[in-house]
């Protein structure tokens, strides 16, 4: 059951807020995203957010395949099952393989294939756990991707850990029927 009301376009809105909603149902093909549910009720946050978000995910130098591996390991990293459920299918259909899905829910460490993938949980799961990255970490990282390459990796683990923190603080639900992906750490 969420902390505080999930906003859907027929909720009660203020005019700021109904300004924000409508924006968003346009650029969002007529939906309203998990953590946007919540944002809503502060519309400014909702308001820079949401474009954030876009450039990140969606105007991307990484791959599907790399972006999406980057959000669930964000996930995995915050225990964030919305956010694995949503975006791990994705990242399955764009060359993800099904085996680095599994592990990373099972909160193991997956047996990569392909260079690029290794280098991201690496860096990634370095910055979560010990607030650094070594140096040959993030030599590596940015040797594969560019120094623009790794700024926007790390803006985009940092975006998807906003998403994770709003959608957690607030106990969004998963879809109906969905089960939680993620195996508990601890």
């Amino acid at each position: 059951m969420p902390r505080i009301p999930i906003i859907t376009p027929e909720s009660d809105l203020d005019a700021e807020q109904k300004r924000v909603l409508e924006g968003l149902l346009g650029r969002r093909g007529g939906r309203i995203p998990g953590p946007y549910r919540f944002t809503l009720h502060a519309p400014a946050v909702t308001e820079y957010m949401h474009p954030f978000g876009e450039l990140l995910r969606l105007r991307s130098t990484f791959s599907l395949r790399l972006s999406e591996l980057a959000i669930i390991v964000t996930a995995r990293m915050w225990d964030c099952d919305y956010v694995f459920q949503a975006h791990a299918p994705n990242g399955v259909t764009n060359g993800l393989p099904q085996s680095v899905v599994d592990a990373l829910a099972r909160n193991e460490r997956p047996a990569f294939e392909k260079e690029d993938e290794e280098a991201i949980y690496d860096y990634l799961t370095e910055l979560f756990e010990k607030h650094a990255i070594s140096d040959a970490t993030h030599a590596r990282a940015k040797a594969l991707f560019g120094v623009p390459g790794i700024v926007e990796l790390t803006a985009l683990s940092g975006y998807y850990g906003l998403v994770a923190m709003q959608l957690l603080a607030h106990e969004m639900p998963l879809p109906e029927g969905v089960k939680p992906p993620l195996t508990r750490r601890g």
